[in-house]
């Protein structure tokens, strides 16, 4: 089994501009605003907070899309593809795009929960994928060369420069955990 990629391995080591932007987003609020904090402790503890909530394994964020894709609705219905068979489909070089939403919850002293809405955009390329698919469900793959990289922004201002991303190579196998990840069944139009 390859090494577990998450998303949180697409943050930048350090994210120093996240203080910055936690206290300016945070001192919107008038009792926050005027209290005396230590603001890069503050921006470690949500850097942190980041980590352990996009602590999710990468290669599964990113197959959510792939059990949507057109070409695999039919591996979804029993009719076509009976319970036990097992198919191998191969997809060619594509893009993949998403982004994912964490919500971090702050408590400062007595004041009230404040959010902070942050947006981390994850893009992958692939050089070509298969796909074990079975029982309308994506059990695992192979990808041909395949890297993604990220970029976190927090109410819509980027936290780090694009060069700052990592850029990861993915694992060449993964598996999912049983049953996978369903596939969506699509209905025909009309």
């Amino acid at each position: 089994m390859a090494e577990r990629v998450s998303l949180a391995d697409l943050l930048p080591n350090r994210l120093d501009s996240l203080a910055d932007r936690a206290r300016s987003a945070l001192s919107e609020d008038k009792q926050v605003a005027g209290m005396k904090l230590a603001w890069g402790y503050v921006g470690s503890q949500l850097q942190q907070a980041l980590r352990s909530t996009l602590d999710i394994p990468l290669m599964e964020a990113l197959a959510g899309s792939w059990s949507t894709a057109a070409q695999l609705a039919e591996f979804a219905d029993p009719a076509r593809h009976p319970s036990g068979e097992r198919s191998v489909i191969e997809l060619g070089d594509h893009d993949l795009s998403q982004e994912f939403k964490p919500v971090i919850a702050v408590t400062i002293g007595p004041c009230p929960c404040l959010e902070l809405d942050f947006i981390f955009a994850v893009s992958a390329k692939f050089g070509g994928v298969k796909l074990t698919i079975g029982d309308g469900h994506i059990l695992g793959g192979e990808t041909g060369d395949a890297w993604a990289s990220g970029q976190l922004s927090l109410h819509g201002v980027p936290l780090h420069k694009p060069a700052e991303s990592k850029k990861l190579a993915l694992p060449g196998v993964f598996e999912f955990a049983g049953p996978g990840l369903p596939i969506t069944l699509r209905k025909p139009a009309g």
